[in-house]
């Protein structure tokens, strides 16, 4: 048994890939039961999609997070296959979500910007689609007048493709 510095088992511990909004990957440890997981996952409430890879062993959620959060998905992955959650600043919804402070404040600060821009025009733009936009008018004008920085309009452009595509096109299948 590997125990951490808070006592926890490191060899039954859930752990946390990544947390944002909307999208979740855990990673489980080789111990852990995994039969069945995906099938607890898709009946939560908002739970979009579940993709389970075993031979990372690692557990792809997407979910809506209006609805249902990480830590809720994160306590029914432990309580299934039987691991302890992470500490509470690991836990996505903790303090910082598993994010330094500044990330989070930087996060926090983004996410609210994005929520007025998406409120006063009416869910028509946000920031996510106005930056894709204004890269794309930056890279026609760079291949229109020549290269005046240091960021060629080629990396804009697909700067500007990459943002649309994983923002705002369909869910890929994995």
């Amino acid at each position: 048994m590997r125990r951490n510095g808070n006592g926890v088992d490191t060899s039954r511990a859930l752990g946390i890939v990544h947390d944002i909004p909307g999208r979740l990957r855990l990673r489980l440890p080789p111990s852990a039961e995994s039969a069945g997981l995906t099938d607890v996952l898709d009946q939560l409430p908002g739970a979009q999609s579940t993709v389970w890879s075993p031979r990372t062993r690692s557990l792809l959620i997407h979910y809506d997070p209006g609805v249902l959060s990480a830590a809720d998905i994160a306590s029914a992955v432990a309580e299934h296959a039987d691991l302890t959650l992470p500490t509470d600043d690991a836990l996505p919804g903790g303090t910082a979500g598993g994010r330094s402070p500044v990330a989070a404040a930087l996060s926090d600060a983004l996410g609210g910007i994005n929520a007025r821009v998406a409120r006063r025009t009416k869910g028509r733009l946000d920031l996510p689609l106005l930056l894709s936009v204004g890269l794309l008018f930056w890279a026609a004008r760079q291949l229109l007048r020549g290269p005046v920085t240091a960021l060629s309009w080629t990396s804009a452009l697909w700067y500007a493709h990459g943002l649309f595509r994983d923002y705002h096109g369909p869910p890929r299948e994995q």
